[in-house]
């Protein structure tokens, strides 16, 4: 696809840090692949609302910037070993190079703001990335705890949704759309369901397309939202015991995994991963029809149907 390998040629080309360690650990991350969903949508956006896509392209670099120091500091706090199947980048150049590349790739996509966008983009993005730290101190002082749904939702918008909604807002900024925050809501819904889904995978996922054992939240005593939705049937009391544990054995993660699976928990978070889908689809069912509707629509479709 001309667009993806577009994509792909400007997230080398504006990567041109001074230290060649920064970039060795920087290229090393891009290289290991991703679906690049978040610049994908903010430049079909900025189509779709009638602007020219090429303008949006170094902005939607950016923020998949964000995303990939997102996924460095991620790695760091969980202590991973892996990332999409590869070695995790904090493995093999270590904590503090993968902390400080993180750092620099943040630092450089607001440089891109700076320099393509605006004002109120660099607004819109700094406030992202403050929510998506927020959520990931949230998530992590709730670890081996039984979270409300609520809880669960702050978490999640603030981990993938929002950025989602950046991606969808910045893209119809670009275009001069006059009413963004419906784009980001749009957005917004889309994140969700994706992480609805990597949820779901968590459970029935092949390793070999995840890059990650199934179980692996489990094991890091996350809670979400396929165990949520059968907490009752499975008994609180039982999942906290468990949960409570300094480490959880094969045999725990295993016992709550197929609970999960018995008691419905994978059809219910899938159920509510194509509620939001319907929701996202219907925000932008106003627009008229385009190659660029087209393609965000199919990749609602791929969102919620992938690897299940």
């Amino acid at each position: 696809m001309e667009l993806l390998e577009a994509i792909e040629r400007r997230l080398f080309d504006e990567l041109n840090p001074k230290v060649r360690l920064v970039l060795e650990t920087g290229r090393y991350l891009i290289e290991g692949g991703g679906k690049r969903i978040r610049p994908l949508i903010t430049v079909l956006t900025c189509g779709m609302c009638g602007g020219d896509p090429e303008k949006a392209l170094p902005l939607g670099v950016g923020l998949e910037y964000i995303h990939t120091a997102s996924l460095l500091h991620d790695d760091v706090v969980d202590g991973a070993s892996s990332r999409r199947g590869r070695r995790s980048a904090n493995l093999i150049f270590g904590n503090g190079v993968a902390v400080l590349t993180g750092d620099y790739m943040y630092a450089k996509a607001l440089r891109i703001f700076a320099t393509y966008g605006n004002m109120e983009m660099i607004r819109l993005v700094s406030e992202t990335v403050m929510e998506m730290a927020e959520a990931q101190v949230l998530e992590l002082s709730k670890v081996g705890e039984v979270i409300t749904e609520e809880e669960y939702f702050n978490i999640i918008d603030g981990k993938t949704a929002v950025l989602f909604g950046a991606c969808t807002a910045v893209g119809s900024m670009v275009a001069g759309y006059p009413d963004p925050r419906t784009l980001r809501r749009f957005g917004i819904h889309m994140g969700r369901a994706f992480q609805l889904v990597d949820d779901i995978l968590d459970y029935t996922g092949d390793p070999s397309k995840t890059g990650k054992p199934v179980g692996n939240d489990l094991r890091e005593g996350k809670v979400t939202y396929p165990l949520l939705s059968v907490l009752d049937e499975i008994g609180r009391d039982r999942v906290e015991e468990i949960l409570r544990k300094p480490v959880l054995s094969e045999e725990d993660v295993e016992f709550i995994r197929s609970e999960v699976i018995r008691l419905g928990g994978i059809e219910r978070a899938k159920e509510r991963a194509e509620e939001e889908v319907r929701k996202a689809t219907h925000l932008i069912g106003g627009f008229p029809e385009s190659s660029y509707k087209r393609e965000l629509i199919r990749i609602l479709e791929f969102v919620v149907l992938r690897e299940l």
